[in-house]
């Protein structure tokens, strides 16, 4: 529907100017519902109409009123009358907008002001709490204020930090302009406790990146100073009172931390006399943290704080004069790298502080595996291959599940300790003039509130994301490499920083082809950015067998798959002893009619040689795989090619024992013993290392119990109970809740 254009007579308001209330009606008009900036004013719903979609513009003019214009039809009148107060035309003032001959006229009249050394606004206010309280009114709460004066201490600059109505934070500046106070910023800036620094001319300065950071370190007896708007602003400050001065530069820990030392250091290099200038860091502090996370760590001791400070200081060797950085490549040496170990949640499948891709189609037990996983890790309970599980808190953002009768009786199925398994199920966001807290969909790009969730748990092992479409946001393209990667990547360095690894769950989509890896759904790039990426299938002879298979592994040695089936009643996942010595590749050429073994090849002489040699290996007796791979690697031989001879041999693998004690071996088929005979298809193993308690010992039930599902098929499953000591069973306490953050 094409809605009629708005007469002119719309656009104006009655009666001389200055003869109304514009400013109470200004303030009026700001408090209607969904208030927003656009363009030269502001729009928001009409109140003399039913409006959901902001129809109602309205600005003000070049001599101080207030224009109004609805976009539905209604009449300035109707539109005054509706706000109530008792409005009228003559509180318009005028309010005809401004026309591009205007703005020019303004724009120049702005532009001479500025080379005159001061800004001024089109709106000024008789005093710096007239600008903070519209300021409040179009942004949000207020949370803290820093006062900027000059040298004779008058205050020139009120910076305000607002908590935004989507839940961010912004700063503004209330800056004193020729005839009154304006929300603009001026230049030069002051810097901040400008008076104290002329007080005290022979004292070092502490120049800290804000001012928070720099009250803290004037509260320990120390000069301190910093400058508005961070390393991207720091050029706007008059950093002249520092020249000749011994000057100390104290940065937030982290690149943005870097940047503003880099900035200040140049800018201080060219004053006359140049000031001597150091740099310090304080010790162990996390990427973006500060000097008042210190004096937290150091217990709130300032003094201890004070005496750390002027020890960096009296070991910091002077900074050189920087000029201009023009930019270029940064380069960093490996020299200077510290080689890490890679940290894994399950040894050689899923890392620590990385991403790790489960790839498969709908109903292959996607989210049942990831339940075994999460009960694992909230309880401590060894992986299906016996290697050992870290324990620690899990994060579940699933979507496709029901918590209540779904996700908590997963759980509970196999065992899981929920009260350290917690469902991330949105983000509470002020919306409305109101403040109205709002519980809104969480989404991958809500970086700033996982972090926060990370901080809380802090003891975090596991993050699953079921199924990752479903949180990139709608405003991100799946199927795009920079769309994934610009979401996918700061996740990636969520987890690098607090150190827990990322399960994200891929669908497959359907083709042919030869590699798996390929067929997850959606960009190359969720595949490339993770380092791990693992598929569940279901096997082609055997549908209720389930198959845990390798995709690419960018951190550890080519990897084996495992078997499992889903039974019983509640359901839950019985896993197979014997690894499956296949990979998600191998399993897609299956599916897809043979692929290789339909098509004649040359004969493989790197795998009959590869058997030459294993079975001179094992002629003695049975080795371990680690041990056999790691002498293959010596001779030239790849663990892949191993496998094929292995398989040509007929060597069947079995394990001895479980935990660090515990491996695989090989063995030739001739000397297997009757004893480590391959396990049926179908038991599972008893993952854990630890030995059974007694009943009442230290006062817990720590038992490991055999059922049978439906097929006859053993099920072993892992109670951990608190004994009460009545008889009455285990004392859950308030463990049966998935908590929402």
């Amino acid at each position: 529907m094409t809605r009629p254009k708005q007469s002119s007579t719309h656009l104006e308001g009655g009666g001389a100017a200055g003869a109304g209330e514009p400013d109470r009606l200004w303030q009026r008009l700001m408090e209607l519902p969904k208030v927003r900036a656009e363009g030269d004013g502001f729009k928001a719903c009409c109140p003399a109409h039913d409006d959901n979609n902001p129809s109602l513009s309205f600005w003000r003019d070049a001599e101080n009123g207030v224009g109004i214009k609805c976009y539905a039809e209604c009449e300035s009148a109707a539109v005054l009358g509706a706000l109530g107060g008792g409005f009228t035309k003559a509180d318009m003032c005028g309010g005809k907008r401004r026309s591009p001959r205007t703005k020019a006229i303004k724009t120049r009249i702005s532009k001479k002001v500025k080379d005159a050394g001061e800004v001024t606004a089109p709106t000024t206010h008789p005093t710096p709490e007239a600008v903070v309280e519209d300021q409040r009114r179009r942004i949000g709460r207020v949370v803290a204020q820093w006062i900027y004066r000059n040298r004779a201490g008058d205050p020139v600059v009120i910076v305000t930090r607002f908590e935004q109505r989507n839940g961010g934070k912004t700063y503004r500046p209330a800056s004193k302009v020729p005839g009154g106070w304006a929300d603009r910023a001026i230049k030069p800036h002051p810097l901040y406790r400008l008076p104290e620094l002329a007080k005290d001319p022979d004292a070092a300065v502490y120049v800290t990146e804000g001012e928070k950071c720099a009250d803290l370190v004037a509260s320990l007896g120390l000069v301190s100073t910093t400058s508005a708007g961070g390393a991207q602003r720091a050029s706007g400050t008059d950093w002249t009172p520092l020249a000749g001065r011994d000057v100390i530069v104290l940065p937030d820990e982290g690149g943005p931390g870097g940047r503003y030392a880099g900035a200040v250091g140049r800018l201080l290099g060219g004053l006359d006399p140049a000031p001597r200038v150091r740099v310090i860091r304080l010790p162990d502090l996390k990427e973006g943290e500060d000097v008042e996370q210190r004096l937290e760590a150091l217990g709130g001791d300032g003094e201890v704080l004070k005496a750390e400070i002027l020890k960096l200081t009296a070991e910091a060797a002077e900074t050189p004069a920087l000029e201009d950085d023009p930019g270029g490549p940064v380069l960093r040496c490996l020299a200077d790298i510290e080689p890490q170990k890679v940290r894994w949640l399950w040894p050689g499948r899923i890392p620590l502080g990385r991403i790790t891709l489960l790839v498969g189609r709908p109903g292959e037990g996607k989210s049942f595996l990831t339940c075994d996983m999460a009960a694992r890790v909230s309880t401590g309970t060894d992986w299906p291959d016996g290697t050992v599980c870290p324990e620690g808190s899990v994060l579940l953002v699933c979507a496709e599940d029901d918590p209540g009768d779904t996700i908590r009786p997963r759980l509970d199925a196999h065992h899981a300790d929920v009260r350290r398994v917690h469902l991330l199920a949105g983000v509470r966001r002020p919306t409305g003039r109101d403040g109205e807290m709002v519980e809104t969909w969480f989404t991958l790009a809500d970086v700033l509130e996982l972090e926060s969730v990370l901080e809380r748990l802090s003891d975090c092992k596991l993050v699953v994301v079921d199924p990752i479409g479903s949180y990139l946001g709608s405003g991100t393209d799946a199927h795009r490499d920079n769309e994934v990667r610009s979401v996918l990547a700061p996740i990636g360095r969520l987890a690098e920083k607090y150190g827990p690894a990322f399960v994200v769950v891929a669908h497959r989509r359907k083709g042919t082809g030869t590699n798996a890896d390929e067929l997850a759904l959606g960009s190359r790039a969720f595949t490339g950015i993770a380092r791990a990426v693992w598929h569940v299938t279901r096997e082609e002879e055997d549908k209720t067998r389930r198959l845990l298979l390798p995709g690419k592994n960018n951190l550890g040695p080519e990897g084996s798959g495992l078997a499992f089936t889903i039974a019983g009643d509640p359901a839950v996942i019985a896993w197979e002893m014997n690894p499956v010595e296949m990979s998600a590749d191998d399993q897609l050429r299956r599916e897809n009619g043979g692929g290789e073994e339909r098509t004649p090849g040359p004969e493989p002489v790197a795998r009959n040689h590869a058997a030459a040699w294993l079975r001179g290996l094992l002629e003695e007796g049975a080795k371990r795989v680690k041990e056999i791979e790691g002498e293959g690697r010596a001779a030239g031989f790849s663990m892949g090619t191993l496998r094929r001879a292995k398989d040509e041999l007929g060597i069947t693998p079995h394990r001895e024992g479980y935990g660090e004690g515990g491996g695989w071996w090989w063995e030739l088929p001739s000397k297997v013993r009757t004893k480590d005979a391959q396990t049926p298809k179908g038991e599972i193993t008893c993952a854990s290392s630890s030995p059974l308690k007694k009943h009442g010992e230290n006062g817990q039930k720590d038992l490991r119990t055999f059922g049978a599902d439906s097929k006859g098929a053993q099920v072993l499953r892992l109670e951990h109970l608190c004994d009460q000591g009545d008889g009455t069973g285990p004392d859950v306490g308030d463990g049966g809740r998935v908590i929402d953050l």
